[in-house]
């Protein structure tokens, strides 16, 4: 049954006596989570009723998932629970899978048989594996990295039978497809979760480009491949597989490779679901993503919203779409928030609908890599830092977010209570001085484990509020000054 909200006093231009109108939302993503939370009963308006429909009711925060991987997390740690802060929220949970959307008469499809009706919905179902299905023995002999949770699954009875087997000294391949940011922490983690057990390891990663991150500044990409040959991690650039077979995949140079184990980490590709729309009408994209406008809203359907791997945003003055990095998704929870509830107040299509809020992407971002060890490798401001206090700053990163939405730090519901649309990094603590900008550059460069990685933190914080404070701790770096415009 829908979960009807009690009376609301906040933004009473949108409380209404209307007919009550319904928000399905498709997914439980990044994105989703703060929407769910935000619109809780006590501060949605009382004409809302809003579903949440996802075939899990507890996906795993994808930050995390490099760490589970090694062993550093427990799974528990890592799951967002839908149920019950749909529950707390007051929106009912359907678990279920999407298997259609009707956007003509506007009806949901699931694959228990289920129609749904909504006037508006909003869809963050994530991406697939690019060339999983496409590449010949992909799928049949390589574990893919999505779905996390079978990703998760195949890992551990791996892991597992490593441990029973350990004994007979088999040597271990591994084999990690795809240079991209998923596939350097997938080949760190399974190294530093196997070679404790077998010992003999080698870790091979494929990159179909001439090099890894080719978009980053040189002394990254330095830091990065120096990292990776650290660990004894082979790379093997430019390498594109034609097909994989049981114990062997063949690249389309000619070279046939050996793997004990081939883990599929190529990047994203378009979600079956949001491909197969375009037969309905929906504005989809030549490679299969929903295209939005700059307000998350359908290029085609004003009701249809869509937010973070699942969609590519247009926006205009030609600036490309944000890449599909989870930062992105949790950014757009509070604008989504706000342009959901800002379309469900008007008279869909009237003249008089409340202007929405666009999105700005940010053009730069922190960038943290878990190196399976305790350690991470972070990027910002085009320098590369490290050490084990890097690893802690993306733990209490990842720790913040996911504790938004434990069931136990969930507030008790005060009727009228505004939009909670806090993020992770939403203290509100007032910082200490920001360090002279010498010491802020020797803090950025220490790799040694008494850092303080809180300090370390509010200098890239000071460094991102503050332009001229940031080129000086870039001039005692040694870097050249990045492009203003770029590091927002």
């Amino acid at each position: 049954m829908t979960m009807v909200s009690k009376k609301s006093t906040v933004l009473p231009s949108i409380i209404s006596k209307e007919t009550k109108k319904r928000l399905v939302l498709v997914g439980g993503g990044h994105a989703h989570v703060q929407v769910i939370k935000g619109l809780n009963h006590a501060s949605r308006p009382q004409n809302l009723d809003v579903i949440l429909i996802d075939l899990t009711d507890h996906p795993c925060y994808s930050g995390m998932v490099p760490s589970l991987l090694s062993g550093i997390y427990s799974p528990e740690e890592t799951l967002i629970e839908l149920r019950p802060l749909a529950s707390w929220s007051g929106i009912q949970f359907i678990q279920d899978r999407v298997i259609d959307i009707d956007t003509a008469n506007k009806i949901v499809i699931t694959a228990g048989k289920q129609r749904i009706s909504f006037d508006a919905i909003s869809i963050d179902i994530g991406s697939t594996s690019r060339g999983l299905i496409d590449i010949p023995g992909a799928k049949k002999y390589c574990i893919p990295t999505r779905p996390i949770s079978e990703l998760v699954r195949r890992v551990e009875l791996a892991t597992i039978a490593l441990v029973e087997n350990s004994y007979k000294q088999r040597p271990v391949n591994v084999i990690v497809v795809g240079g991209g940011a998923a596939g350097i922490e997938l080949s760190m983690s399974i190294l530093g979760r196997w070679k404790p057990i077998v010992g003999n390891i080698k870790v091979t990663l494929l990159n179909s480009y001439n090099g890894l991150f080719p978009d980053e500044t040189p002394v990254n990409r330095e830091a990065l491949i120096h990292q990776m040959e650290e660990r004894g991690i082979c790379i093997v650039n430019d390498a594109k597989v034609d097909h994989v077979d049981q114990n062997s995949l063949k690249l389309q140079s000619g070279e046939c490779l050996e793997f004990t184990h081939c883990l599929w980490a190529t990047g994203a590709r378009s979600h079956t679901l949001s491909s197969s729309l375009q037969k309905n009408g929906l504005a989809i994209s030549k490679n299969g993503w929903i295209r939005v406008n700059e307000y998350f809203q359908s290029m085609s359907h004003e009701y249809v919203f869509a937010a973070g791997d699942c969609c590519t945003m247009e926006i205009p003055g030609g600036r490309s779409s944000p890449p599909k990095a989870g930062v992105y998704a949790v950014r757009a929870g509070p604008i989504l928030i706000e342009n959901l509830t800002r379309f469900l107040s008007s008279k869909c299509g009237d003249d008089n609908s409340p202007s929405l809020k666009a999105y700005v992407p940010q053009g730069d971002f922190l960038k943290l890599l878990a190196c399976g060890d305790g350690k991470a490798l972070g990027f910002r401001f085009g320098i590369p830092i490290y050490g084990r206090w890097v690893f802690q700053l993306k733990d209490a990163i990842d720790r913040s977010f996911m504790d938004l939405f434990r069931k136990e730090n969930l507030p008790e519901l005060i009727e009228g209570q505004p939009y909670d649309t806090s993020q992770y990094d939403d203290s509100g603590d007032d910082r200490p001085s920001p360090l002279s900008s010498i010491d802020a550059a020797i803090l950025l460069q220490r790799t040694d484990d008494d850092v303080d990685f809180r300090q370390a933190w509010n200098v890239l914080k000071d460094m991102a509020e503050n332009d001229n404070y940031r080129d000086k701790v870039l001039h005692h770096v040694g870097v050249p000054l990045m492009d203003k415009t770029n590091v927002q």
